[in-house]
C-alpha cells in the first residue's frame, strides 16, 4: 500500500508538473529553428486602450482574432521607421501575391512614440502610404509607455529646441524636430493577444517572411487554437 501511495504522488506530482509546463510554455509548437526570434513563452499583453487615426478607441480586443505586426517609431524619422514600414508593407504586398489565407487575418500597426507630432491626419498619411490597411496609434504620453512597457520597447524623447531661422526676418524662431531613440524591432502577436515573436532584422524580407511563413504553417498543422478561425 505505501508504494501504490507514493506511486500515486509521484502519477498527481507529474500531472501537476505537465500542465504548468503547458501553461507556461509555446503552445503553438513552434519550429526550432526560430529560436533566435520566437519566445520561448508566449507574453499576453494586458487591456490598454490607444486610439488609431481615424480618431476611434484601439484595446486589447483589436489584436484579437488576428496576427498584428507592431512597430513602435514616428512619422519624422529620417530613416529607421520608413525602412521597417516600406519592409512591412512589401511583406503585406508579397503575402497578397503568395499567401492569401496568411494575408486574411494579419494586421499592421505602427504606435507613434511622438504623439506631440503625430497627429491623425499625420498618421494616417504615413501609415497608408505603405499599405492602406495599416493602422497608426497614438494616446497620452502615459498610454503609449504603458503600453509600450509590456513588449519591452523603450524609447526616448528629449526636449524641443527652439532653433533661429536665418533666412526669416527679425531672426524668427523655428521648431526643430529632435531625434528620437527608439526600437526598431517588429512585434508578432498571436490571435489571443499574446507576444510571440520579435523580429529585430527588420531590413531582411526572407527572413522576416520565410519566418511567417513557418510559424503560419507550424499553427495550421497543429490547430493551435481553440477557434478555428485562428489556425488559418
Amino acid at each position: 500500500m505505501r508504494y501504490k501511495s507514493v506511486a500515486a504522488v509521484l502519477v498527481i506530482a507529474g500531472l501537476l508538473g505537465w500542465q504548468l509546463y503547458r501553461a507556461g510554455s509555446n503552445e503553438s509548437a513552434l519550429p526550432a529553428e526560430l529560436s533566435s526570434i520566437v519566445l520561448p513563452y508566449t507574453k499576453p499583453l494586458e487591456p490598454f486602450s490607444l486610439t488609431d487615426q481615424e480618431g476611434q478607441p484601439f484595446t486589447l480586443a483589436h489584436l484579437q482574432g488576428r496576427w498584428s505586426f507592431l512597430f513602435f517609431g514616428y512619422t519624422h524619422c529620417p530613416d529607421v521607421c520608413p525602412t521597417a514600414m516600406g519592409m512591412l508593407g512589401g511583406l503585406f504586398q508579397r503575402l497578397q501575391e503568395q499567401d492569401p489565407p496568411s494575408l486574411a487575418n494579419s494586421q499592421g500597426v505602427f504606435v507613434t512614440v511622438d504623439p506631440k507630432r503625430d497627429t491623425p491626419p499625420q498618421l494616417k498619411q504615413y501609415v497608408t502610404y505603405f499599405n492602406p490597411g495599416f493602422k497608426g496609434l497614438s494616446g497620452s504620453e502615459a498610454e503609449i509607455k504603458q503600453f509600450s512597457r509590456q513588449l519591452g520597447v523603450y524609447y526616448n524623447v528629449p526636449d524641443t529646441k527652439e532653433s533661429k531661422d536665418s533666412g526669416a526676418a527679425g531672426g524668427s524662431t523655428k521648431e526643430e524636430v529632435p531625434a528620437i531613440s527608439h526600437a526598431s524591432s517588429l512585434f508578432l502577436i498571436d490571435p489571443l493577444g499574446r507576444l510571440v515573436a520579435i523580429f529585430p532584422d527588420y531590413n531582411k524580407m526572407e527572413v522576416l517572411f520565410d519566418s511567417y511563413e513557418k510559424i503560419r504553417k507550424a499553427v495550421r498543422s497543429h490547430q493551435t487554437y481553440a477557434n478555428p478561425d485562428y489556425n488559418r
